[in-house]
């Protein structure tokens, strides 16, 4: 299954004979022109609305989108990104294996990854995202949609923004997360040095960090975050680049002048761990 075609945008039916407006024309015109055009959407969704995530192995997931202050909508929490869509495929299969771990997800937007590292049994899950309460409390209505209590209990929200190592989950858990996930985090390139150091700070010694992220903000915001990983004391142990159709090639830094819509269609995917473990 193409990997764009794991998620739909879905709404609660409303109450009453009416079902009230239909979809917006011009967002119809839109997917059509992506479908005919092979011009894979990159986000999924609309703030304040639900999409359905649907997984071969484990079933569907319904998540609600956050409907942020316009004043944060700049952060793009309220959207799932193909990366997430990757993370939760890489975390199903055990290419990125949680199982029994103890499993943090940053900039979570929805908390897609991290609800699905839940199902594939990891020992404890803390999904992150910037503490503003709009965001932390639509991942909390998602762990509640999706989970049963007893995993519930195996799942947490957090707040956390990037750099704050003297925060309450860096200085609580440092250096407690086996496995960290980040999914389209790198766009912001006056983050990369701030997203590194919380990575480094709650990364165990012997833990990996899975970082991916698209191509649609530019190839050299991707490079730019995997250098500031390394500034920070992380080293690669595998880069590679995946389409939205499953076909993967080598990590290349420079493709030269590439096709904008091509693209779209591909993701980098990285694996970190600690220079000195």
């Amino acid at each position: 299954m193409m990997l764009t075609e794991t998620i739909e945008e879905i709404d609660p039916i409303p109450a009453g004979p009416d079902p009230g407006p239909g979809p917006d024309p011009t967002t119809v015109f839109g997917d059509s022109l992506a479908t005919i055009f092979s011009d894979p959407r990159v986000q999924h969704g609309e703030p304040g609305r639900y999409v359905l995530y649907k997984s071969e192995e484990l079933g569907d997931f319904k998540l609600r989108l956050a409907d942020p202050d316009p004043s944060l909508q700049n952060l793009f929490s309220h959207f799932v990104w193909n990366a997430a869509l990757q993370a939760s495929e890489l975390i199903t299969t055990t290419e990125f294996n949680v199982a029994g771990k103890k499993v943090l997800e940053v900039g979570a937007g929805a908390g897609l990854p991290g609800i699905i590292a839940v199902y594939c049994d990891a020992e404890e899950t803390v999904i992150s995202d910037y503490p503003a309460p709009e965001f932390l409390s639509n991942i909390q209505t998602n762990l509640e949609i999706n989970l049963s209590r007893s995993q519930l209990a195996r799942a947490s929200v957090a707040g956390h923004k990037w750099g704050q190592t003297d925060d309450e989950l860096c200085t609580g858990r440092a250096g407690a997360f086996d496995r960290i996930v980040a999914a389209d985090c790198f766009w912001m390139e006056s983050q990369h040095e701030n997203l590194a150091k919380s990575v480094k700070a709650l990364l165990a010694r012997d833990g990996e960090f899975l970082a991916i992220a698209g191509f649609h903000t530019g190839r050299d915001k991707v490079a730019g975050f995997f250098d500031a990983a390394e500034r920070a004391g992380l080293v690669s142990v595998k880069i590679t680049e995946k389409d939205v159709e499953g076909v993967g090639r080598e990590w290349v830094r420079d493709r030269g002048q590439e096709d904008p819509v091509e693209r779209k269609r591909w993701l980098a995917i990285g694996v970190f761990k600690h220079r000195d473990s």
